[in-house]
């Protein structure tokens, strides 16, 4: 049923392309293509913007030649989006795909995308860039399963930092590896703002692009540094005094320690307070009236 200006909900685009939609996606491509390969003067920041579609409608109204190629030129650039739920668009996906979709489809800086499209960002992004890859359909859903493949293998290396996204301390372990990484990494990027959560944690190794035995390195190393800090701050006041013991002492403490479920040094603290304080043994062993 053709489309028509009076029908209710339909503006000029929808009469122009005979289509009701409104599928944003489509409406993203179509000005791509148009600008990348028709010579369209779009205004760069109309793209994705409030302004899209009366823009492409404006454009389309003074090239009516066009409108009978777009419907097969979308079939020919657009694989299904099934093929493409897997990009969910949040910041650490972003950062880790944007280079290489713009390395397999060259539309890297300075010779890719048009500058200034200041609203096409995130996942639209990353797709209207796959969209407008002009590469046999067939061959670019394989392309794209590549990229998810190697997006879920990447992933499955989160399994070494899922000690820094324990509940109770898990911020606080990531602010100690970045004091450590700010000491210690030579890989560490100007400008790098502070790590205060694991998933700018993860963002970091990605970036940092570490062996899997280097970055399983700086993670004990991390470990080590929290374990001190803890040990530490545990210990407050206290301060590490070592002394002699017999043999026989030692196994007689050992069986007290097992007997209370106590640590050694818990022992011999409480033996000590409690003799300071109430002072019954001592005194009697050191009394020379008692043979």
């Amino acid at each position: 049923m053709a489309v028509r200006a009076e029908d209710e909900g339909v503006d000029e685009l929808s009469r122009l392309l005979q289509d009701r939609r409104h599928d944003h996606r489509s409406d993203i491509w179509l000005w791509l293509w148009l600008y990348q390969y028709k010579e369209a003067d779009f205004d760069t920041a109309t793209c994705n913007g409030s302004a899209m579609r009366e823009t492409l409608s404006h454009f389309l109204r003074r090239k009516t030649s066009l409108l009978e190629r777009i419907n097969s030129e979308k079939d020919r650039f657009l694989v299904p989006y099934e093929y493409l739920k897997w990009i969910e668009g949040h910041e650490r996906q972003f950062l880790w795909l944007l280079p290489r979709i713009e390395a397999i489809t060259d539309l890297r800086p300075p010779h890719g995308l048009p500058r200034g499209l200041v609203h096409l960002t995130g996942k639209n992004l990353l797709i209207g860039m796959l969209d407008l890859w002009d590469l046999d359909i067939a061959k670019k859903v394989d392309e794209i399963d590549h990229l998810r493949l190697d997006w879920l293998e990447h992933r499955a290396q989160d399994r070494d930092f899922e000690w820094f996204e324990d509940k109770k301390e898990g911020t606080k372990r990531c602010r100690c590896a970045w004091e450590w990484l700010e000491k210690n990494d030579k890989s560490i990027f100007r400008g790098r703002q502070a790590i205060g959560n694991h998933s700018e944690l993860l963002i970091y190794f990605d970036k940092a692009a570490h062996g899997h035995n280097e970055r399983k390195a700086i993670v004990q190393k991390i470990k080590n540094r929290w374990n001190r800090k803890q040990f530490n701050e545990r210990a407050g006041d206290k301060k590490q005094c070592n002394v002699m013991l017999s043999k026989k002492v030692i196994l007689q403490l050992d069986e007290l320690t097992e007997k209370h479920n106590l640590k050694r040094a818990q022992v011999l603290e409480l033996l000590i307070t409690a003799e300071a304080e109430a002072g019954e043994y001592l005194a009697e062993i050191g009394n020379p009236s008692i043979s």
